[in-house]
């Protein structure tokens, strides 16, 4: 898992629970099961009313995925094999990129989109058809991930109000059952838990998954884009030393890009 997933788990709630015991809080007053249940398991079913299982399944396995680091976009690798493409074009021909099609990284979906270009350098498109038909794959994907982002975003916004919800629920059966003034205290206590759960919640979970999510989105779309300009170039026959130095300047959007930008167009 992502070493930075971990420690920003632990210094936010590490945070709130330190600051709450620094005021001399009780910790087991803080976890209640009731609470837990109205705010977590009413956001959950708000967000499946909104979006559905299937939306809500593609975020939670694409969150996952950036936490565990899997399918990063990796622009040393793409350039490479754009180069390569580059080379194997001078030497022998657009139709010599028919070989590139048996690597099996371009059946991985973070080069799916190269894929496709290189079918269509192969079917001699123009560089406008090319770029078109890219591009439009690109604003499609893009679309798929925006409504994974949503979920997240929708559930950091269900989880206040439900939070509230639980509350009012929690007064409305203090207020009519308890006549004691020590025990009402504490029950209405005990009923802000679930604002507490709601407003953490959303601001240390669902929110940051959803900014985790649109952050991958915007480092994968510009993944795609070298992956468009890179094909252009092979198709109108630039080197692979003009690809490497032309592509290098994507670096500074990816992380530890600077070093490997400067690399790049010094080679």
């Amino acid at each position: 898992m992502d070493i930075s997933t971990i420690i920003g788990l632990i210094v936010a709630f590490g945070s709130l629970i330190f600051g709450y015991i620094l005021e001399k809080g009780v910790i087991n007053s803080l976890f209640l099961l009731s609470p837990f249940i109205i705010v977590f398991g009413g956001t959950m079913g708000a967000v499946i009313l909104s979006y559905g299982f299937h939306d809500l399944g593609g975020a939670v396995k694409s969150l996952f995925k950036t936490f565990l680091n899997r399918n990063l976009p990796n622009p040393e690798k793409l350039i490479e094999k754009i180069s390569q493409m580059a080379d194997t074009c001078r030497k022998d021909g657009l139709l010599s990129l028919q070989s590139m099609l048996e690597d099996a990284d371009l059946n991985n979906e973070n080069y799916l989109l190269l894929k496709e270009g290189i079918i269509l350098t192969l079917d001699m498109k123009s560089a406008e058809v090319i770029v078109d038909a890219l591009e439009s794959d690109i604003q499609t994907y893009a679309l798929q991930k925006q409504f994974e982002i949503d979920v997240f975003q929708g559930a950091g916004g269900f989880s206040p109000t439900l939070g509230i919800i639980g509350t009012v629920m929690g007064l409305v059966q203090v207020l009519s059952s308890i006549a004691d003034a020590q025990q009402l205290t504490a029950a209405i206590a005990t009923a802000f838990i679930a604002t507490l759960y709601g407003v953490v919640f959303a601001n240390l979970i669902y929110i940051p998954a959803a900014n985790r999510l649109r952050t991958s989105l915007k480092r994968q779309r510009i993944f795609r884009e070298m992956m468009v300009e890179g094909i252009c170039m092979v198709s109108s026959g630039r080197s692979s030393r003009d690809v490497e130095n032309q592509l290098s300047l994507y670096y500074h959007a990816f992380p530890g890009g600077e070093k490997k930008y400067k690399d790049g167009v010094n080679n």
